[in-house]
């Protein structure tokens, strides 16, 4: 699936809503500058959490995404978006090691950057963003059969409708998004 069928999968998902029927953000997500999903418009049904680049992160992110999907009554998703929530902020997580600062919002910030996690959704469809504070953009690798890791992406390529990464606006680092329904 090429850039623009995957632009227009998920502008399929992420379009203007009405009054809000979920959780609100306490940040609207990056605007990307490439393949990204459009995220001018906002579904009615979001969530944002942001939390310390530490191995909690992990788990409490897994359970986040779960109560949401299930408050939202998108219950039949909840194990492929917490099984994705997973992969991209253990990504993220490995992403951060070693990063002494970061740029968000325009502003500078010394330090390991946090990990931040935007859930939206709209008709039975869940766009999951994970921002972490490093440049690198991912790679799906072939990992041999006795690896113990390097499989994540392309598990998240085999749950997911579609997915992409791109380099945010005014910020260092990159989101990486997958679209679930």
């Amino acid at each position: 699936m090429g850039p623009e069928s995957r632009h227009r999968a998920v502008e399929t998902v992420v379009s203007s809503g009405s009054a809000s029927t979920g959780r609100r953000s306490q940040e609207r997500p990056l605007s990307s500058s490439g393949d990204g999903p459009p995220l001018g418009a906002l579904s009615p049904l979001q969530s944002y959490l942001e939390l310390g680049a530490l191995a909690s992160a992990v788990p409490c992110a897994r359970l986040h995404a779960r109560q949401v999907v299930w408050e939202w009554g998108l219950e039949e998703l909840a194990d492929s978006v917490e099984l994705i929530v997973s992969e991209l902020m253990t990504n993220g997580l490995h992403a951060s090691e070693g990063l002494a600062g970061s740029r968000y919002a325009g502003r500078w910030a010394p330090g390991v950057p946090p990990l931040r996690l935007w859930l939206q959704a709209e008709d039975k469809r869940i766009v999951i963003q994970v921002w972490d504070g490093n440049d690198k953009l991912p790679v799906r690798q072939m990992a041999s059969p006795s690896a113990e890791g390097g499989r994540g992406l392309l598990l998240v390529e085999s749950i997911s409708i579609t997915w992409g990464s791109y380099q945010a606006e005014g910020a260092s680092g990159k989101v990486v998004w997958a679209v679930v329904g």
